[in-house]
């Protein structure tokens, strides 16, 4: 790792020490963090400041404090780092040749923006592999899956594979969907109850099996059956049949950015949030989709992470 000073190769161990140091301000909590002894992680402190010809720390019997110029080298020293391991882990990559082709499907009327910065990520990734999005409706797209011409998809999380794998990367709450002068469109939130006595547009149980269903189990756990008048074959359509007033729906929340002020989605309570899932066939021996997974894996755990700490 370099530093800003052209001359000076910086240790990346001494500067992962000093990294730790400037979080803890406490030489006892770092050693311990970093299974080496106290006089070990001093040298390699004093190690780190006699390389860049800087002084990071102020040091006494009680206390450490970042000297001003140890704030500013901690500052960039985190970023410097990861850029680092992961120059090393591409420049390992292209050493092993990890290349190929995956295939990824998609559902061809929804777009998923949870997913576009995964993607993105992988691609930078791994750039000797080619990434195929293939736009299926929702029964088609599982129907590829488990025929094995997709290595995974985007979907609902259930399929009949033997070996299914999932993995899940997003949770949407629910919104009952209602043309904008509609009573309840006023409303902060509505139970499903709320809408008994409302006419439904419904997917099509053909076009997507779990979306149809998941209307009548919802209603059925609210005590009662829906008046299902309409039925559509992709979302587009179904937010149309609503907003012309043929009846009411239930999507999730992020299909609003299409609707133009259209549709009115109002936060239905009590129902368990939409999750969509990357699944796929755990004895599909594509490489190239375990270096996916293992990125998703990365990528939601410092979504995880970063929202735990936010």
């Amino acid at each position: 790792m370099f530093c800003q000073r052209s001359c000076c190769v910086v240790n990346t161990f001494h500067a992962e020490c000093f990294l730790a140091l400037s979080r803890s301000l406490n030489f006892t909590q770092t050693s311990e963090e970093m299974f080496i002894s106290q006089p070990t992680l001093s040298r390699n402190i004093a190690a780190l400041e006699q390389e860049i010809g800087v002084q990071l720390l102020v040091r006494n019997t009680k206390t450490v404090e970042l000297t001003p110029a140890g704030k500013i080298f901690a500052q960039s020293c985190s970023a410097s780092l990861d850029a680092f391991r992961h120059s090393v882990e591409k420049a390992r990559l292209a050493r092993d040749g990890i290349t190929g082709t995956l295939r990824l499907g998609i559902q061809q009327d929804t777009f998923e923006p949870f997913a576009v910065d995964l993607i993105r990520r992988f691609r930078q990734d791994y750039p000797g592999i080619q990434l195929e999005l293939r736009p299926y409706s929702l029964s088609r797209m599982v129907q590829e899956l488990n025929t094995g011409n997709v290595d995974l998809i985007i979907g609902p999380g259930k399929s009949n594979l033997k070996t299914p794998g999932s993995l899940l990367i997003s949770e949407r709450p629910e919104c009952a969907v209602l043309p904008p002068d509609h009573p309840l469109a006023c409303r902060d939130n509505l139970q499903i109850g709320d809408l008994r006595e409302e006419n439904f547009v419904s997917m099509s149980p053909n076009a997507s099996t779990s979306g149809h269903f998941l209307l009548l189990k919802y209603a059925e756990d609210a005590g009662f059956s829906p008046k299902i008048v309409a039925t559509a074959d992709c979302v587009p359509t179904l937010m149309m049949m609503v907003a012309c007033g043929i009846g009411v729906s239930v999507l999730y929340r992020d299909l609003a950015v299409n609707t133009h002020h259209r549709l009115k989605f109002v936060p239905l309570e009590g129902l368990p949030s939409f999750k969509r899932y990357l699944m796929w066939d755990e004895e599909n021996p594509n490489p190239a989709l375990n270096a996916f997974l293992q990125c998703a894996e990365t990528y939601m755990d410092e979504l995880n992470t970063s929202g735990s700490s936010s």
